[in-house]
């Protein structure tokens, strides 16, 4: 069995598989939903350019009310939210990215790269795992600061 059949077969397994979705830049592009039935979707990429590896993304785009309340704050105390933030995603094995600037923080992307020679299904559910963990840290965190909003509120993908 090759690779991408044994990774769709993981996620059929595990009750995640959405979809497989036209990528110019992938050689195959799934949609797995975390939690199932969430509306939260992770991207599972088989990149062309890196036979190798399979890249695990998802982002979050932060719900307005949230976005406003941050960047109501007073520069140096949103600063210093925006830095803790940044020391404890930095120490996870998932990458991230703040969109469009860690000044501006209106996007936060997740990527976990995981190599073939490596893959089993335990570290593969693992890293899909910590993606979506990391969005939750996002929500939270600001839930924690400015309070809860509703969940269709924040855009996941």
């Amino acid at each position: 069995m090759d690779l991408v059949e044994k990774v769709k077969n993981w996620l059929v397994d595990e009750g995640i598989y959405k979809d497989r979705i036209p990528d110019d830049t992938a050689k195959v592009h799934f949609l797995a939903e975390i939690p199932p039935n969430s509306q939260q979707m992770i991207d599972i990429i088989f990149p062309k350019n890196r036979e190798d590896m399979i890249i695990i993304g998802s982002g979050i785009k932060l719900a307005d009310e949230h976005y406003k309340a941050l960047m109501t704050l007073k520069k140096e105390k949103r600063e210093e939210i925006l830095w803790e933030m940044r020391f404890t995603l930095l120490f996870l094995e998932t990458g991230f990215q703040i969109l469009p600037s860690a000044e501006d923080p209106q996007i936060f992307n997740f990527t976990r790269e995981i190599y073939a020679d490596g893959l089993n299904k335990n570290l593969f559910m693992d890293a899909i795992k910590q993606v979506h963990r990391c969005k939750l840290y996002v929500v939270w965190m600001m839930q924690k600061l400015f309070g809860k909003v509703k969940s269709e509120n924040y855009m996941y993908r």
